[in-house]
């Protein structure tokens, strides 16, 4: 309980390197007890300044809900998470698919997390040219689910993910 008190404190501490390390850190300690104690610095940290930061609790509300699901849902992480594919910073919209990737296979109820959406596909387009190779096969899957409303969507659709098709890496085609 000592270091959890001091992985909250190094929450909000002034370099963001070291608050990203103590929410990472804090979800990969896989005990059910010491989950409520990761709740308000997990909170803190998806609404930070630093885009990293972001990122990191992105991945931590999965690790979260692999422990206590209930506990994901019951304190709005979900929709915290939700907001995050609207970041200005692709690494945080690719975390936060991710994250919903993830939940979205271990949750029992089979319902999309992510609202396939004009709005959401654009956003979704914008972070793809500049995120990681990691980062473009989880948005690149996503975008895989969504049918277009008419021709003219599939095909601008079509246009803007062609650059991925000549990729390097086989898994981002």
């Amino acid at each position: 309980i000592m270091a959890v008190n001091t992985f909250v404190k190094d929450c909000d501490d002034p370099n963001p390197l070291i608050r990203a390390l103590a929410v990472r850190t804090m979800g990969c300690i896989r005990v059910d007890k010491i989950t409520e104690y990761l709740c308000e610095p997990l909170r803190k940290c998806l609404k930070d300044e630093d885009p990293y930061v972001r990122k990191t609790a992105a991945v931590s509300v999965a690790k979260l809900h692999d422990i206590n699901a209930t506990l994901v849902e019951e304190q709005g992480f979900l929709d915290s998470l939700k907001e995050l594919l609207g970041d200005s910073n692709p690494m945080v919209v690719a975390n936060a698919v991710a994250a919903m990737t993830e939940i979205n296979e271990a949750s029992s109820t089979g319902k999309p997390l992510i609202e396939m959406n004009t709005a959401t596909i654009n956003k979704l387009l914008t972070a793809l040219n500049e995120c990681t190779e990691w980062g473009q096969i989880f948005i690149l899957d996503n975008l895989s689910s969504y049918n277009p409303t008419d021709d003219r969507e599939a095909q601008s659709i079509c246009e803007r993910i062609t650059p991925r098709l000549s990729h390097a890496n086989a898994a981002v085609v």
